[in-house]
């Protein structure tokens, strides 16, 4: 080999240039330790007003869901008391009705024929099984009792001098009327009367119709229903009387204003100051609503700090964390600077004093890493405990942060190797393009994100194989892809890969990263390379970063004998290149290797002599369709089913050689298919059949395994679990040959995945190739980061986005689905609709659906009506975000499908 591609005599040359560099004077300490300090006081501030944001941010969300549930609440108390009041009005009503069929025309007859003991017994009968209602009373012209729905005989009892007899009697246009809370003469109990005026043909005042709503009723509601302990209730006439109140009041019964007809002017919901009995102000959470058919309105009020008290403890939590970390910055800042000083004091040689501070930052990064590897360890264990929503975004957001830091660690350790140099260069043979397909893979799904287009422009006279260290180069290549990524807002990106020169033994290579970014002025482009430099200040203001990363691009391309170049125009966009001269070598490039599950279903199927048939059943089109793309490299026939009864069916008419059962699944579930699959006898009692399913718990594949499933594979279900469950699940080729005589294949064409495929008489099909996925409408929808990156690399992105299509679609037709069922009727029903939502959400990362769903799954035997319509706009709601930009939440990422 050529020795000038050596890679020991070409680290020596770079490690005295390096070194050069490092040679510093008082002034470049003096620079160098600003920049420390500029650094560790960026690194401050971003953590703590990131902290701040957050926590504004996180009490405002508190407080407007606390508001939201409010309403909802205020909406179950106003229709439960419209009820009341309804119930109490229709029994009037059938009572007015009595009178009119017993011939009551005047006060005369009203009296005479309405005091007998038959009418007792029907005012009696009226009020049985309705617990809010007190008592039905008829009274007089005069005010005085004439029948008593509570007991006979009559008692002596004149109420004339009540409000409602008073408003009633004197005013013809006033036909009912709410009272104030009046105590009985009869038992001495609290009432809320609703009275009804009786006028004769001739529009004379004849008498009242009364009914008696217990207080006590409403109060008890109140208390039985209150979401906190110092929630406050009223019911309150329009004009402003209090007629119940939780917890009970010495006001009630007395005009109050007490922010009602403000909470409704506000549009239901009021966020005020008030003062307590000690004359501090508290912010006070305040709901209203009017009941639909009467003039009364009920009031809910929470204290804000009550509702804070979770947050209070997030705040205290982020402080400690954020005190942490500051604290270990300048610790490291600090030793770093001091260790700075005394080594330029007592240096004597440019080369020793530049090789001891390379070595001390390569330690201080080791020894910052410690406390934050601890506190990321921390960080993790609280995720994996069960924390409400708002702490867990919190927790996520110290360990981004943190991660964030450590990368800025790692670049420091980088550069400090550089410096030193002690970073060897490795020499293999490797493939140019494939150097580009790999970082673009990498860096592909953050710009995918972002809106961006990447473009390849790859020259048609590369050498196919060079020889050199591909994996920094990579690194190189990564860094100026990632810089382009994040300084372009929209546009184009293009990578472009050049030979400038070929002498068949020698090539020299040029990479290019071109973007229509925001691009850099003039006058900055010298300094760009240079240690801890951006473009300007506000760049890191704005994007972060350490500045060490084209620094570090710069040494190693150096290192490797080349160069690196930056053209830029502000407002137009950057170029930047990098050239090598590197071997051409008639070795092949290795190429990427499978994995050795992937490797050995294919031999498996080329071995059996056909394709292998396999039957996918899953009452989810989303799960479905993942499954097929899975597959889609190897040589199988994929048929699908959508629930246990298709499966059975399937089984019986074809013989598959693998089946894929969901557990749950409407009709019949899995375990009772595979019960009855194996009950058959014959070729159906060894058929392997793997569950394939979102229950993951030890019982959960106990109960699979004890229906006669082979295996279990749990979803969200990676690529090589599901081969390796395949595999494992075959049988002996020989065992399977003498089956495989005469089987009957039916022609047909592929079907959407969600369908059963059915041959010419009707019968589900067997033999169809992979299924493809049906057409969506365009939908936009921001999945998990992580998961999404998963479900690229399982089954490539555009089939990704393609299953994605699927999952909205689905996703809104189960929606629609549990909006129309029934909790009274349609239990089991909205339990595997959960079931199946679950699955697919946590596919894709949506874990907040995946929990409501799950919780809704978990609850819908119990659940009660009420609290399942909230539940279901729960999760709607979800959805619905899901849907829109989540705001400072960089662990989702927005794809159209």
């Amino acid at each position: 080999m050529d020795p000038k591609f050596e890679a020991t005599p070409r680290g020596r040359r770079t490690g005295g240039t390096m070194t050069g560099h490092a040679k510093s004077s008082r002034p470049n300490l003096r620079r160098s330790q600003i920049a420390l300090r500029l650094i560790s006081a960026a690194l401050i501030v971003s953590i703590v007003s990131t902290n701040l944001i957050f926590l504004s941010d996180l009490r405002e969300s508190t407080l407007r869901t606390t508001e939201a549930n409010l309403k909802r609440y205020n909406l179950t108390l106003a229709e439960e008391a419209d009820r009341s009041f309804k119930s109490l009005d229709l029994v009037l009503s059938s009572v007015s009705d009595y009178l009119a069929r017993r011939g009551v025309t005047d006060s005369d007859s009203y009296q005479r024929t309405m005091s007998d003991q038959e009418t007792h017994a029907l005012l009696k009968e009226k009020v049985t099984g309705l617990p809010q209602i007190d008592a039905v009373t008829m009274i007089d012209a005069k005010g005085k009792l004439i029948n008593f729905s509570r007991y006979w005989p009559i008692p002596d009892i004149n109420v004339s001098d009540r409000d409602y007899f008073k408003a009633l009697s004197s005013d013809e246009n006033l036909e009912t009327y709410i009272s104030a809370p009046t105590q009985n003469r009869g038992n001495g109990t609290w009432n809320i009367y609703l009275a009804r005026r009786l006028n004769d043909p001739d529009g004379n005042f004849m008498g009242l119709l009364l009914g008696a709503m217990s207080q006590r009723y409403f109060e008890n509601f109140f208390a039985a229903t209150a979401p906190e302990s110092d929630t406050k209730i009223s019911l309150v006439r329009s004009d402003d009387l209090v007629l119940a109140s939780y917890p009970h009041s010495a006001k009630t019964g007395q005009l109050k204003a007490d922010g009602g007809r403000r909470a409704l002017q506000a549009g239901g919901s009021l966020r005020e100051t008030s003062e307590d009995g000690h004359k501090s102000h508290k912010t006070i959470l305040r709901s209203a609503r009017m009941l639909p058919n009467y003039p009364v309105l009920v009031t809910v009020t929470l204290n804000e700090e009550s509702e804070l008290r979770n947050w209070h403890g997030m705040a205290k939590l982020l402080l400690a964390m954020s005190i942490i970390s500051g604290l270990i910055i300048l610790t490291g800042s600090v030793a770093i600077a001091r260790w700075w000083n005394k080594q330029a004091l007592y240096a004597e040689a440019a080369e020793a004093t530049s090789a001891s501070k390379s070595n001390f930052l390569a330690m201080m990064s080791h020894e910052i890493r410690t406390p934050m590897n601890a506190v990321l360890g921390l960080a993790s264990n609280l995720l994996e405990t069960k924390l409400a929503p708002e702490q867990r975004r919190a927790v996520e957001g110290i360990h981004s942060s943190g991660d964030g830091l450590l990368k800025i660690l790692d670049d420091i350790l980088e550069y400090s190797r550089l410096e030193a140099g002690r970073l060897s260069i490795e020499l293999i043979t490797f493939s140019p393009i494939n150097v580009v397909k790999q970082s673009l893979d990498m860096i592909g799904p953050r710009a995918a994100a972002k809106g961006l287009t990447i473009r390849t422009d790859l020259s048609d006279n590369l050498p196919q194989a060079l020889i050199g260290d591909p994996g920094r180069i990579r690194q190189v290549l990564l860094n100026l892809l990632s810089n382009a990524v994040k300084f372009t807002p929209s546009g184009t990106i293009v990578v472009a890969v050049n030979c400038v020169s070929d002498d068949r033994s020698t090539a020299r290579i040029q990479w290019t990263v071109t973007d229509t970014g925001i691009g850099i002025d003039p006058d900055k482009i010298e300094s760009l390379f240079d240690d801890f430099v951006q473009a300007d200040n506000s760049i890191r203001r704005r994007f972060g970063g350490s500045g060490l990363g084209l620094a570090i691009s710069r040494r190693l391309i150096e290192q490797m004998g080349g160069s690196i170049n930056v053209t830029s125009t502000p407002g137009v966009g950057s170029s930047f290149n990098f050239t090598l001269a590197l071997a051409i070598t008639s070795d092949v490039a290795p190429k990427e290797e499978s994995p050795t599950g992937v490797t050995d279903l294919h031999a498996r199927i080329a071995a059996g002599g056909r394709p292998l048939r396999l039957l996918i059943v899953d009452d989810n089109p989303t799960n479905r369709a993942v499954a097929v793309q899975m597959l889609s490299e190897f040589a199988i026939q994929c048929s699908t089913a959508c629930d246990g009864t298709e499966a059975v069916t399937a089984a019986t008419r074809f013989e598959y050689d693998v089946i894929l059962m969901d557990m749950r699944m409407p009709e019949m579930d899995g375990l009772e298919a595979t019960r009855s699959i194996r009950a058959r006898g014959g070729p159906l009692a060894t058929v392997p059949i793997i569950a394939f399913t979102a229950n993951a718990f030890a019982e959960d594949e106990q109960a699979c395994r004890d229906a006669g499933m082979n295996d279990h594979v749990a979803k969200p279900v990676r690529k090589n679990a599901l081969v390796s469950a395949i595999l494992s699940a075959l049988p002996p080729l020989q065992a399977r040959n003498a089956a495989d005589v005469g089987l009957p294949v039916v022609a047909s064409e592929p079907t959407p995945s969600g369908d059963v495929g059915r041959d010419i008489e009707g019968r589900p099909e067997v033999g169809s190739v992979a299924c493809p996925i049906e057409s969506a409408p365009t939908a936009r929808l921001y999945v998990g980061k992580a998961a999404f990156a998963h479900l690229v690399a399982e089954i490539g992105e555009q089939a990704s986005l393609d299953v994605l299509a699927v999952f909205v679609r689905d996703a809104e037709a189960k929606l629609g689905l549990l909006d129309a069922l029934n909790v009274a009727t349609d239990r089991r029903r909205i339990e595997r609709e959960a079931h199946s939502l679950k699955s697919a959400a946590g596919t894709f990362g949506l874990d907040r659906l995946a929990g409501l769903a799950r919780d809704l799954e978990r609850r819908a035997p119990e659940l009660s009506e009420a609290d399942y319509v909230v539940l279901v706009a729960q999760i709607k709601t979800t959805f619905a975000a899901a849907q829109r930009t989540p705001v400072g939440d960089d662990e989702l990422v927005e794809f159209v499908a």
